[in-house]
């Protein structure tokens, strides 16, 4: 186990990239922004089955630059509807410049079957833009969550991006979309204090693990650190 980083993030924390080839980075988690799918959030890209639990309407937007160029940035916009058949939520994400860049639009449905399981499902559409003289690649791909709760401590997080292996295909070749599992565990020790452990696989990439803490200070703060 590789621990690459020890930092305290309030509770947005960024990452180092934005998207690649569809791949979304959570700008909301722990560790980093690594801890994400046993993180309790309005934010539907930690869990989809996270979903299933919110009880009022939310929107979230946000802009992300980790670059000196204001045109290369993450503009991310979504808004979740509990629905009472199923919970319902409509994503989308921007990220590149004229030259290239990337889009993706989600529609993401849960159900929490009160009250040990939530089960979440999205279909995304991904429009990669290569060159002007190819213009744009498309595809779609679907998501997967699974959040259970065995305890009122404990909770554990499933979700597998990119379940249908979908790529991009050109002229010339294929560009493959990520296949990435995660699983997650979360274990309230007190009333403001949440641990979080969590391993990630990428296909032909190597385990990635993560171990955070979660104190929040008041209502609207919360104070995370975590390794990587």
């Amino acid at each position: 186990m590789r621990f690459k980083f020890l930092a305290i993030v309030i509770i947005i924390c960024v990452q180092t990239k934005a998207m690649q080839y569809g791949y979304h980075f959570c700008p909301v988690s722990v560790a980093m922004g690594n801890a994400s799918c046993c993180i309790t959030s309005p934010y539907m890209a930690n869990n989809i089955a996270q979903m299933g639990c919110d009880t009022l309407p939310n929107v979230h937007a946000f802009y992300l630059n980790k670059t000196a160029i204001p045109t290369i940035g993450l503009y991310n916009v979504a808004l979740v509807y509990p629905f009472k058949p199923i919970h319902t939520g409509v994503r989308l994400n921007f990220h590149g410049f004229d030259g290239y860049n990337e889009l993706s639009v989600q529609l993401s449905f849960a159900k929490f079957f009160k009250p040990y399981i939530s089960i979440g499902l999205q279909a995304e559409y991904n429009a990669l833009y290569v060159s002007p003289k190819k213009g744009y690649l498309h595809t779609g791909s679907v998501n997967i969550g699974f959040m259970a709760f065995p305890t009122k401590q404990l909770r554990v997080g499933f979700t597998v991006h990119n379940v249908s292996f979908s790529s991009f295909l050109s002229e010339t070749n294929r560009l493959y979309l990520p296949v990435t599992f995660r699983v997650g565990l979360g274990y309230t020790l007190a009333k403001k204090v949440l641990l979080t452990a969590q391993i990630e696989k990428a296909l032909k990439q190597p385990f990635a693990y993560s171990i955070g803490i979660d104190y929040q200070v008041i209502k609207q703060l919360a104070i995370r650190t975590g390794l990587y």
